[in-house]
């Protein structure tokens, strides 16, 4: 992918997720964290530009900004990967194109916020002079998430493997302080599996194609291929994730910041299995390849113009954004007959109909 296909590419994606943020309706969980979180980071950056604009960009304007911070901080990290610049360039657009990538953008979630702070970690610690800036970002991660915890495991294990006393006594440190004072992964109360969920949540995080291969990929560096800090982030959360999906529910923010960004380790296993292969055999793996980007593409016009299918669809409850259109719908059909209040048996459906004004009957 040359550069300025690159730059077009960007230009296009900063549009889409503009005018997502600008058209989608806010969201049940969105509504609740506006009205209702204790987290101090999420209610900052939900009000921060409350009066700034008239629409869902007045409270996600900071997750499209720092979605689309990710995508040049991506390009930085994967460089250290690859040779040529094309082929980073190439890397950061499936990165970007992942239908998590681009919800994780637009929907209010704290995971976009730790993805940033993760790709910055992996940047400056290849700087053995930024040490004390790898520390401060361990130390941001330590406050901005609850789960925090998942990454300084991964990066334990990798310091003990690599010898790296330091980073093992930092990273030790912050476990501890996270597990004590913040850590907010659930694994008391009765068993009850949740694999096939989880399953479910990593096909939609990466898309199914991209989800098996990237699989594989993880698979394939555990045994055959050099393992760095970046696979040891990935592979700890993803491990961690199954094995508490087989008692409980998984929370995908928890884990899903550590695994997605080591999407451009696929990359790299992909061009090394090709790369060994004659020409006349490499006709598969290129096949392969130009079907996975053009499914991830076709996701991304599917999330990008889903408004279209409700128009297709008899039942629009089906609909994957219902959630999102239903109240802002019935918020319309309440002025058109002059109603001011309604009483939502659903807590977060309230406070959506709140968001524009619609108060409840009770109070």
């Amino acid at each position: 992918m040359s550069r300025v296909a690159f730059y077009i590419f960007y230009f296009l994606y900063a549009m889409a997720l503009v005018y997502l943020a600008i058209t989608l309706p806010i969201g049940p969980n969105e509504a609740l964290v506006y009205y209702t979180t204790d987290d101090r980071v999420l209610k900052f950056l939900t009000h921060v530009t409350n009066n700034w604009f008239e629409s869902g960009l007045s409270f996600r304007f900071p997750f499209v900004l720092f979605g689309l911070i990710n995508i040049p901080l991506f390009y930085i990290m994967s460089k250290s990967y690859f040779k040529k610049e094309e082929e980073s360039y190439f890397a950061t657009m499936i990165f970007a194109l992942l239908p998590g990538i681009i919800t994780a953008s637009v929907i209010v979630n704290i995971a976009v916020v730790v993805v940033t702070l993760v790709l910055l970690f992996l940047i400056v610690y290849r700087e053995e002079k930024l040490l004390w800036i790898s520390i401060v970002i361990m130390a941001l991660l330590l406050f901005i998430h609850d789960s925090s915890i998942i990454f300084f495991i991964g990066l334990s294990i990798f310091a003990i493997t690599k010898r790296d006393i330091t980073l093992f006594i930092f990273s030790l440190l912050f476990a501890i302080i996270s597990l004590l004072y913040f850590n907010k992964l659930d694994i008391g109360g009765s068993p009850s599996g949740k694999f096939l969920e989880l399953i479910g949540l990593y096909l939609a995080l990466f898309s199914p194609l991209v989800f098996i291969y990237f699989f594989y990929a993880l698979y394939r560096i555990w045994f055959r291929e050099k393992k760095d800090i970046l696979w040891y982030i990935s592979f700890t959360a993803f491990i961690l994730s199954i094995l508490l999906s087989l008692r409980q529910q998984v929370i995908m923010t928890d884990f899903a910041p550590y695994v997605i960004v080591a999407v451009v380790l696929m990359i790299l296993v992909y061009q090394r299995t090709v790369q060994v292969r004659l020409p006349q055999f490499q006709k598969f793996y290129k096949l392969g390849l130009k079907i996975v980007v053009g499914s991830l593409i076709f996701t991304t016009f599917i999330i990008i113009f889903h408004q279209l299918f409700f128009s297709m669809i008899k039942d629009k409850s089906k609909h994957f954004a219902y959630p999102f259109y239903q109240p802002y719908w019935q918020v319309q059909e309440l002025r058109e007959i002059g109603e001011n209040c309604y009483t939502a048996k659903n807590l977060k459906r309230q406070y959506q109909l709140k968001y524009y004004g619609i108060e409840s009957c009770q109070e």
